[in-house]
């Protein structure tokens, strides 16, 4: 890897922490704890919201967001588009003492998972949009790629967006809208995207989304292996709560939970590994499954004018 390449691995992984005035900072010791790699760290305590038994101990509320009465035909032939599971299926998750945060499981066909990262890959090597090896001049391979910025495009030197931008792809586009409207969060325009690719030891370290101009949800799909969320407050002096987010996974923040700081420690665990075998996928390029099967993409759609 380059020196510039070296540099803005180190921007990225970068922790926005704030003065914390005396306060005892609550989140770094959690980012640390499941960060270290020797010895293992006790997963014991990550909330899985996928196994029912979480639900009571965490004091998780869980419920099928749909009616069948309440589902537009428009909106199954946009699910089925776009490879989610059927709007009847979808479950939404919802934790303690942070309302605005959601966590909708399983939403993405692991089928349809290689498709969406090879979209993924061919908008970060197209040329038409901004990664982190453009930007400072790296070569653009699947190890050194940590990000690509899409529609209005997002300055990681300045923290800032301009204006206006290229249109976001359709199917960012479609997705973020479905699920803000099954939400009944409102109509969501999503006008900008980051795509961020987490290679083997790779972390992001505690951080605020607060550069969007609007108030709208950030809707986040995951992709490949399985990461630790954390979830924490307004100040990094609140203790944050660890998720598991899986393959094929929505989280969604939205109102106060807009503007948390969160972080993914880690990502990869062996214990939550999920395969993607050729005999599974006989039609899709080998190196695409390598990278499902010890990598993780997460893509998070944002609004960042009012219209």
């Amino acid at each position: 890897m380059n020196a510039n390449a070296e540099k803005i691995r180190d921007q990225y992984e970068q922790s926005e922490e704030e003065d914390l005035l005396g306060e005892e900072n609550l989140f770094r010791p959690i980012f640390k704890k499941y960060k270290k790699r020797r010895p293992m760290p006790d997963f014991s305590g990550v909330i899985d919201v996928r196994d029912s038994q979480n639900f009571t101990k965490y004091g998780v509320k869980s419920r099928f967001l749909f009616e069948n009465s309440e589902i537009l035909e428009q909106d199954r032939t946009i699910a089925e588009n776009l490879g989610l599971r059927p709007l009847p299926e979808w479950r939404v998750c919802e934790f303690p003492n942070r309302p605005g945060l959601y966590v909708l499981p399983a939403i993405l066909l692991k089928s349809h998972t290689p498709k969406w990262l090879e979209n993924c890959q061919k908008y970060a090597r197209s040329g038409e949009n901004k990664t982190n090896l453009v930007a400072h001049g790296g070569e653009m391979n699947d190890t050194s790629l940590r990000w690509t910025t899409l529609g209005i495009e997002y300055d990681w030197n300045t923290k800032e967006y301009p204006a206006d931008g290229k249109r976001v792809p359709e199917e960012f586009v479609s997705l973020a809208k479905l699920i803000s409207g099954s939400l009944k969060l409102g109509e969501m325009r999503a006008d900008a995207t980051i795509v961020n690719f987490y290679p083997p030891k790779t972390a992001l370290s505690p951080h605020v989304d607060k550069s969007e101009r609007s108030n709208a949800p950030l809707i986040s799909l995951s992709l490949g292996q399985t990461a630790v969320y954390l979830s924490g407050g307004l100040t990094l002096s609140e203790e944050p709560i660890p998720i598991w987010l899986r393959n094929g996974d929505i989280l969604v923040m939205h109102a106060a939970q807009r503007l948390v700081y969160h972080a993914i420690p880690c990502v990869g665990v062996k214990s939550q590994a999920t395969t993607f075998e050729k005999t599974e996928f006989p039609e899709t390029k080998q190196e695409t499954l390598d990278y499902l099967n010890c990598s993780r993409v997460n893509i998070t759609m944002r609004q960042v004018n009012e219209y």
